[in-house]
């Protein structure tokens, strides 16, 4: 930009400022080496950051590792939990043991403890009576420690002179229980981690140290008495020199203290105190001078330049765009048009993300990934103008009924209207009844909303109130209906999921109990009762449905109270329909192929219910349309097949003398005068199985009956249904039901 009037300005007292600037050569080399200085304490302070990183990483890990041995690994709490030596146990434990230090090589040893028999597993004794590591133990679960990591200690497993320093990890098992049953304890080598952090730095020019609580430097090869800190100067003074603290950090992680800083060898701090006393005497001849010559110009250019450097700061126009002779005004005229078309612009996006981060926030709670406390949560509503101090929260989920004809009768603009129209009904209901609510839409046909009421005088009864004069508002003023699925009751966050899983669960009803209403725990409570034969029956449709009998409807009625009577779920119900779909597939797939192309059409259609159904008398009526439909296109087909009157004349020869031991195809062909191969043809394709297949089927459902009814013995039951020969008979029985006939008699005798 060209700045004239500040040029104009600056000119009259530009040659005082080359006094100045000779002043500043004098002072270079000076300035850099306190560069230098500034380089040495940031390279000090990274130092002791890395140190802090390396450290807390590496005992996190162990941390983390052993927390998941302990919760997720059976041979831990296989050890932990038994009650006796166990040896496999042990080797199982040992192997755990092995692994944790061989991935972690700073790991000095490794022992579980057992509460129950004070056993001892690891490196350590056997017996709690010769472990040297007792005591710390005993302090520890009498202490009840809290700290994650011990400071540094001494630690010997067995009684020899020799110890090694260590820092020690104790986590509980099992972890987080009531009940302790031992402790899983790793003890870190400090040597072994010194030498790890001393690789990070030269020991010759740097220093690191590492406070624990206690007071003691864990990376100090001597013990802390040989070190002086001066509390003045936070210096500290060793047998080798003094060293000059820099940096100071506080890991967040295990709260010790880490030091780092510069060996003072060479009187390098004297160098540094005396460069302090210079240095300001030169900076302050420099800035008179350099003050006496930009006071004036900034006198009158200030107000300017405050503006230029404000609309610099907050443009959203790229450098160089604005044009050099127009100067200072003319910029602030054209950035000041820019800044304000962007900032409406911006204002516009906020909002939109504001009100998506405001839906995502919504289903998170609602689906329980929202891991805040009480508090928090109860602050973060009253950002959105929700007061939930001393309230109960109730989650409710209401679903638009026939969402299916909704999107099919309006466009989408229309669905939005109506939408917005639910929305502000509950906005409204719970406003004029002092409820707080916060709703958003979870599905395109579903609404949640979290409802808070105080505890007094009835919430619960206050929440069914409030939710059912929102659906009577609905079914009286607009074009669709609404079913609420209730939720529990929620005093804290986790609760509040609980609810809308709740509110869920009982909309999964509304296919029983019907539509235009709401739905609470007490509504889904199934009946105590045997369990329906659905299986069965929807064997026995199938079958009438494949053979175009006129009990069919019978049947499917049947099916439907079943369904009714058990009170089952949406979910439950949909696998019952498919179950059925496939199995009346099965049936009819083994017609012939224009049966089969008849029923390819009708499964299609079949295929379409089951999506869009809503309530299941919406379900029985359309399905029994369907069906009827089939039946009508089956006899269809079979009125104009030209033998259908001879097939069900030899059907019925059939059933009537099914105990005739010499019936077959040849016998019928005799009979009928019809070829055995084109007879047995035209009975497949009528009846979708062989004849042989539909007389052994026929035999046994009798057999199976007398067996039921009668005493009869099973020589003479074989006789009656055509088999001379029990063992053929036998045979056949146990090939079609699976059992014996005595085995079948015996299992009947015992169910009644």
């Amino acid at each position: 930009m060209n700045n004239m009037w500040f040029r104009r300005l600056l000119l009259s007292y530009l040659p005082v400022f080359f006094i100045v600037t000779m002043i500043l050569f004098v002072v270079f080399f000076q300035t850099l080496n306190e560069q230098n200085r500034r380089e040495a304490i940031k390279a000090n302070e990274f130092l002791a950051e890395q140190v802090i990183h390396f450290t807390d990483k590496s005992l996190k890990d162990i941390d983390y590792r052993v927390v998941r041995e302990i919760l997720s690994n059976s041979n831990v709490n296989r050890y932990f939990t038994s009650a006796s030596t166990d040896v496999f146990a042990n080797m199982q434990a040992l192997k755990v043991m092995d692994d944790l230090k061989f991935n972690y090589p700073i790991i000095d040893s490794v022992y579980f403890i057992r509460f129950s028999d004070g056993a001892l597993l690891g490196d350590a004794p056997r017996s709690v009576g010769d472990f040297r590591d007792a005591d710390f133990i005993m302090n520890y679960q009498k202490s009840d420690a809290a700290v994650k990591w011990t400071g540094k200690r001494q630690f010997r497993a067995f009684d020899t002179p020799e110890y090694e320093n260590v820092i020690t990890l104790v986590k509980e098992a099992p972890y987080i229980s009531n009940e302790k049953k031992g402790y899983f304890v790793v003890n870190v080598s400090l040597p072994k981690l010194q030498e790890l952090v001393g690789r990070m730095y030269n020991s010759d020019i740097s220093f690191v140290s590492m406070i624990d609580s206690a007071g003691n430097d864990i990376l100090a090869a001597k013990p802390a008495a040989q070190v002086v800190v001066d509390a003045e100067t936070e210096d500290t003074m060793t047998n080798g020199g003094s060293q000059a603290i820099l940096s100071t950090f506080t890991s967040p992680y295990t709260g010790w203290q880490i030091n780092s800083g510069i060996m003072d060898t060479k009187g390098l701090k004297f160098a540094l105190t005396f460069y302090n006393v210079w240095f300001v005497l030169a900076i302050a001849v420099v800035a008179f001078g350099i003050l006496w010559v930009i006071y004036v110009t900034k006198r009158n250019y200030k107000p300017i330049q405050q503006l230029v450097t404000l609309i610099q700061t907050y443009s959203l126009k790229p450098p160089g765009t604005h044009k050099e002779k127009d100067g200072e005004f003319g910029f602030i005229q054209t950035t000041l048009e820019s800044l304000v078309s962007e900032t409406k612009h911006f204002q516009e996006q906020y909002r939109e993300k504001l009100i998506m981060q405001k839906k995502y926030h919504f289903r998170q709670v609602l689906e329980g990934n929202v891991k805040i406390s009480d508090k928090d949560w109860a602050a973060e509503l009253r950002s959105y103008d929700l007061d939930i101090q001393d309230k109960i929260a109730f989650v409710h989920v209401m679903e638009i009924d026939s969402y299916q004809t909704f999107t099919e009768t309006y466009n989408e603009r229309d669905q939005s209207l109506l939408k917005f129209t639910l929305y502000s009904a509950i906005q409204e209901t719970a406003k004029n009844n002092k409820a707080a609510v916060w709703t958003e839409w979870t599905t395109d046909n579903r609404i949640s909303l979290i409802l808070w009421l105080p505890p007094e005088p009835d919430p619960v009864a206050m929440s069914k109130e409030i939710v059912d004069a929102c659906r009577q508002w609905i079914e009286e003023n607009v074009s669709f209906n609404i079913t609420i699925g209730l939720g529990e009751r929620a005093t804290t966050i986790e609760q509040i999921h609980l609810s809308y899983e709740m509110a869920n669960y009982c909309l999964q009803f509304k296919a029983v109990l019907g539509a235009n209403r709401f739905i609470s725990a007490e509504d889904t409570v199934r009946p105590q009762q045997e369990i329906q034969e659905y299986f069965k029956t929807i064997y026995l449709l199938s079958q009438a449905l494949r053979l175009a009998e006129s009990d069919w409807k019978k049947h499917l009625d049947v099916f439907y109270a079943q369904i009714r009577e058990s009170l089952l779920p949406r979910k439950e119900i949909e696998s019952l329909i498919q179950f059925c779909l496939h199995h009346l597939e099965g049936e009819l797939m083994e017609l012939s192929k224009d049966y089969r192309t008849i029923w390819r059409n009708i499964q299609n259609e079949l295929q379409r219910l089951v999506k869009r159904w809503d309530t299941l008398d919406e379900l029985q009526e359309e399905s029994g349309r369907i069906f009827e439909t089939l039946i009508e296109k089956i006899n269809s087909q079979r009125d104009s097949h030209s033998n259908k009157g001879l097939i069900i004349e030899i059907r019925s020869f059939i059933e009537q003398n099914y105990a005739n031991s010499e019936l077959s195809l040849d016998y019928l062909s005799g009979k009928f005068h019809l070829n055995a191969k084109y007879l047995s043809k035209m009975f497949k394709e009528e009846f979708g199985e062989n004849f042989v297949d539909y007389l052994i089927g026929l035999r046994i459902d009798y057999a199976k009956k007398m067996l039921l009814e009668t005493q009869k013995s099973m020589q003479s039951i074989s006789s009656e249904v055509g088999y001379y020969n029990y063992n053929s008979f036998n045979r056949a029985f146990k090939n079609v039901v699976g059992l014996s006939p005595r085995d079948f008699r015996k299992q009947l005798g015992e169910a009644n």
